[in-house]
């Protein structure tokens, strides 16, 4: 994986170790209402995943297998393994914090939103990005609802970012999410398909986000393999190696 492409998976996921088995857990289902609102949202404690991902940027494209770790609303955690056993990243967020080792070239970014937000001229949060890569509908406040006949159309403005959700009528699952900071026009546009059961709730295995930053575009998607939701607290780890450089 070169150094580009590596660098462009991180500010897709901002747009948008341990081998130890975890015992599956039968996850909820939370329908939430707002006015004529009507969605099927995945709750948990712990949530994990496997699969493939593949990022397309600037004429290149780049597969890898991935490992990914959810503490919901706490941390999101990512290894990229192209394989062979091979870690060539590992990515790590906070509420607050962002962090990135990339063992190719022995390096580590360790930051913040606003530095990220400011880099890749995106308004981003953990938040935002943990519902992302759920495929949750987030209630916020004021909402516009459109009138559709197959999908349940919200927009949302939230600062400076305007969020259009598309919500099937059938299976109360998010289909597609268009965000747009209308400070830069830069946009992601994230669809969701291959749904199939985790516990009692349908699950997206497939994220298709794709995102445009100064008219150049950038393709990123997951197929998830296996997910499950746990009850048992799982590690997060991430250590620097003293050698690697800061960027």
């Amino acid at each position: 994986m070169n150094k580009t492409l590596l660098y462009g998976l991180v500010s897709i996921l901002i747009l948008t170790g341990c081998k130890k088995e975890v015992v599956p857990a039968a996850a909820e289902t939370v329908t939430e209402t707002v006015g004529r609102v009507s969605v099927q949202n995945i709750e948990f404690n712990y949530l994990t995943a496997k699969g493939q991902l593949k990022l397309e940027e600037t004429g290149e494209s780049v597969s890898s297998g991935y490992s990914l770790r959810i503490k919901k609303d706490s941390v999101i955690w990512l290894s990229v393994q192209p394989g062979l056993g091979i870690e060539a990243a590992r990515l790590k967020v906070t509420q607050d914090s962002v962090f990135m080792i990339n063992r190719l070239h022995k390096e580590y970014l360790a930051t913040d939103y606003s530095y990220l937000s400011e880099k890749f001229k995106v308004d981003m949060n953990y938040d935002v990005l943990q519902a992302i890569l759920l495929g949750n509908y987030q209630p916020q406040g004021q909402e516009k609802i459109m009138e559709a006949e197959q999908l349940q159309h919200i927009q949302q403005l939230r600062t400076n970012l305007l969020f259009d959700y598309f919500i099937g009528r059938t299976n109360q699952k998010l289909q597609q999410l268009n965000v747009k900071d209308q400070q830069t026009d830069n946009t992601i546009t994230v669809k969701y398909n291959n749904f199939q059961q985790v516990g009692q709730v349908a699950f997206a295995y497939e994220l298709v986000a794709e995102a445009l930053k100064s008219g150049q575009p950038a393709t990123f998607t997951l197929n998830h393999s296996k997910v499950t939701t746990t009850n048992e607290i799982l590690d997060f780890p991430l250590s620097v190696p003293a050698d690697y450089k800061k960027l």
